[in-house]
């Protein structure tokens, strides 16, 4: 298959995405329209936007897999990945570990943000490591592939933080 047809299917992919997210929107529209009338639009419009994007997630989802297989030859930019995927997950977990040094961060603009970085790593632990995991089965290359279980091993490192931090128990002050 050639460079331009292969670009082509992944664009196309993307745009049965977007399709898919607008029928899904104008589906939702349809089925509110019968409910009786509230005050409460903005909640009808965030439902609405939440149906569209879960729509459109669904499906750009194969594109997606089918442009990171396609891309399988490019050494560098699993390089790119592998070493992007390490260091988000290390901030990661320099974020989750951060309070055991900073106990009280609400006052500083900087914490906050870590925080927010560290509660973002420990909702979104079990995606993150799929993803990653992901990534080392496409990985091209073994030097990629190590890079890439080592950040998948930090996120499961992030995955036992989170297991502490919601289930043990803490001592009372």
């Amino acid at each position: 298959m050639s460079r331009l047809a292969k670009v082509g299917l992944v664009i196309g992919g993307y745009v049965a995405a977007i399709v898919a997210g607008v029928v899904a929107a104008g589906l939702y529209n349809a089925r509110v329209a019968t409910l009786p009338y509230d005050t409460s639009g903005g909640m009808y419009a965030a439902g609405e936007s939440m149906y569209s994007l879960a729509a459109f997630l669904v499906v750009a989802l194969v594109p997606t897999l089918l442009g990171l297989w396609f891309l399988r030859g490019h050494e560098r930019f699993w390089n790119a990945v592998a070493v992007a995927s390490l260091a988000f997950a290390a901030a990661g977990l320099l974020a989750v570990l951060t309070p055991l040094v900073f106990r009280n961060a609400t006052t500083n603009t900087t914490l906050l943000l870590v925080e927010l970085l560290a509660l973002s790593q420990l909702l979104g632990m079990p995606l993150w490591f799929l993803a990653i995991a992901l990534f080392a089965l496409l990985a091209p290359s073994r030097k990629t592939r190590r890079k890439l279980v080592a950040a998948a091993a930090v996120e499961l490192v992030i995955g036992v933080c989170a297991l502490v931090h919601w289930f043990v128990p803490r001592p009372p002050l």
